[in-house]
């Protein structure tokens, strides 16, 4: 039992340090980390909603006169008799056509809105500049987190024809 177990010891270790010279991990000393900023752009949306008033157009009220004198009239019409149902008739007249006349022309009221988009600048951090060292050469990567004092690195060696 205890040559199996050796046996089976010496296999994996075997396995483990063939795997590794594929996977060669290291680490990089590391010279000098420079946090990354960048200026963005955010939009925001707001609803902007306007009151308005409109002045009345200026136009002749000649057919609000006629509307109140025909109306009047009918009024009128309805009392005296006789000559009295005439005069009547014809005050009533006079008096609607004066009151239609005088009717002023109506102001609009109303409500206009509107989409409005302002954009907020905002310096938003990126990432880490980051420089190592590994034998003796200074390399630059970036990183997403602050990597400490040394970076981990996998070193692979390939063959270069001629």
């Amino acid at each position: 039992m205890n040559k199996l177990t050796l046996l089976t010891c010496l296999l994996s270790a075997s396995f483990v340090a063939s795997a590794n010279r594929y996977n060669n991990i290291n680490y990089g000393r590391v010279v000098e980390v420079e946090p990354i900023y960048q200026y963005v752009s955010i939009p925001e949306e707001r609803q902007v909603c306007e009151r308005y008033r409109t002045e009345p157009r200026p136009r002749s009220n000649a057919g609000k006169a006629i509307l109140g004198g025909i109306i009047g009239g009918a009024i009128g019409n309805r009392f005296g008799k006789g000559s009295g149902r005439d005069a009547a008739t014809a005050a009533g007249i006079l008096i609607g056509a004066g009151v239609g006349a005088n009717q002023p022309n109506r102001h609009r009221h109303g409500q206009s809105c509107y989409i409005e988009t302002h954009y907020r600048e905002e310096n938003r951090f990126m990432g880490y500049d980051v420089t190592y060292e590994y034998n003796g050469d200074l390399y630059h990567t970036q990183m997403q987190e602050h990597p400490g004092d040394r970076v981990r690195l996998r070193v692979s060696v390939d063959v270069i024809d001629r």
